[in-house]
């Protein structure tokens, strides 16, 4: 019998030593906490934190300028961050001036073949006069069209505003292959002065760089970014109405959470986010050159995977919430899920798009004036279901599929039980 004691109490031994050599592998059991109070910057807190911490901000106002790669908080390693409820995570006044240079967006329809020697210069001189404030922040869009062609040796003409959108008073231009000034010392040059096709449309937009709360990944980082967390009952305000927004139509927007390169698995939980142009963005990147209708030449691809966004709520009445892919960023994203979230958006709520595949969008109520899933240009293997369209008695569509010309159009999820809960007639009946 002693002799069995001896071997049951050696087997529970080593048993306890493999078990405590697993957890100093693994970590577990060795996670910190780190406090940031309100006031104290949180990126050296976070920096200073071992892989696997949780950093949590305490209940309170964070208002903090942007730091690295245009966030406030930049994540490149294992952790866990918490908003507790009553920290607010926010953008500082005046963190985002306007830009005198202006950003040239090609026509949405990516069709090949046309002529673009497009250029604009000059430096924008509108408001920079004035002082910090309301009134200095928004973008201003230029909208440039070529409306005739011209035949001998005419020369093509072209059409131009800087107010609402596609709207362009100014007719009938010649180009003359050289700088010609439009307004607000905007200028603009066609290498060409003929050869391009009537229709072809550019913007040049004017407004401030892009901005983010909590940012994973600066897009081309050569190793994966893995396991973080963004959880909690607190709120991230981008305080747009103090800071100059990029144009809707350019590469780089502003959003609450940016989830952008080689990362995988990550959860966004429970967070309010409010005051943006984007409350979520996920995609991957690639440095190929664009090409027309998605595209690329040469470059590698950095791809995000794996990505959970559920139970939040953007509260966004000027903006949009969920972005999942993205048409200027050519890298792939796979197996995204967007579940359960409550949002309230002047523009489009959920938006699976480009290079996506394999997505969920799951349980979503959805108040909002513009589109509230958007499946638009290509992607593929989704499911969306049980979502709920909310205020909205004028019978628009829940899940709307389509692409702009020249782009490969989504693949058609698997829909079922979307419904708008004013315009459905019968109860359960799906909406598309």
């Amino acid at each position: 019998m002693g002799r069995d004691i001896c071997l049951r109490d050696a087997l529970v031994t080593t048993a306890l030593l493999v078990l405590v050599v697993g957890l100093a592998v693994s970590g577990v059991g060795h996670a910190a906490e780190h406090l940031i109070k309100p006031g104290e910057p949180p990126q050296p807190v976070l920096d200073a934190a071992a892989a696997g911490d949780k950093v949590i901000f305490l209940p309170g106002l964070h208002e903090h300028r942007l730091g690295r790669h245009r966030s406030i908080l930049y994540v490149e390693k294992p952790i866990h961050i918490e908003l507790r409820a009553g920290a607010i995570l926010k953008l500082a006044d005046g963190s985002c001036p306007p830009e005198t240079a202006g950003e040239i967006t090609v026509d949405q329809d990516a069709r090949a073949g046309k002529l673009d020697d497009f250029e604009a210069g000059g430096e924008f001189t509108h408001k920079l006069q004035s002082t910090v404030g309301p009134e200095l922040y928004g973008a201003t869009v230029y909208t440039v069209i070529i409306d005739k062609a011209g035949t001998g040796d005419a020369a093509d003409t072209f059409r131009w505003g800087d107010g609402k959108l596609f709207d362009t008073p100014n007719r009938g231009v010649a180009i003359t292959g050289d700088w010609q000034e439009l307004s607000n010392g905007v200028k603009v040059r066609f290498a060409s002065r003929t050869g391009h096709a009537v229709g072809s449309l550019w913007f040049v937009s004017y407004g401030g760089r892009a901005a983010y709360g909590i940012r994973i990944g600066h897009g081309v980082h050569k190793d994966y970014i893995q396991n973080v967390s963004i959880s909690g009952q607190g709120t991230i305000d981008l305080n747009s109405g103090m800071n100059a927004q990029p144009s809707g139509l350019v590469r780089d927007i502003n959003a609450c959470v940016l989830i952008h390169g080689r990362v995988r698995d990550i959860r966004v939980e429970g967070i309010t986010m409010t005051n943006t142009m984007r409350s979520v963005m996920c995609y991957g990147e690639h440095t190929g050159k664009m090409m027309p209708g998605g595209r690329t030449e040469g470059g590698e691809s950095f791809d995000a995977e794996n990505i959970t966004i559920e139970r939040t709520r953007t509260l966004n009445p000027l903006g949009a919430a969920y972005l999942l892919g993205h048409p200027s960023h050519r890298g792939r994203l796979r197996n995204v899920k967007c579940n359960s979230n409550y949002m309230e958006t002047g523009l489009t709520a959920i938006e699976p798009n480009f290079n996506l595949d394999g997505y969920e969008v799951l349980d979503n109520v959805i108040k909002s004036d513009g589109q509230a899933i958007h499946c638009w240009r290509f992607s593929k293997n989704g499911t969306v279901a049980d979502n709920l369209r909310v205020h909205d008695n004028q019978g628009k569509p829940v899940v709307v599929v389509n692409s702009p010309g020249g782009w490969q159009p989504p693949e058609p999820p698997i829909q079922r039980n979307n419904r708008n809960h004013l315009s459905s007639t019968i109860p359960g009946s799906p909406v598309k």
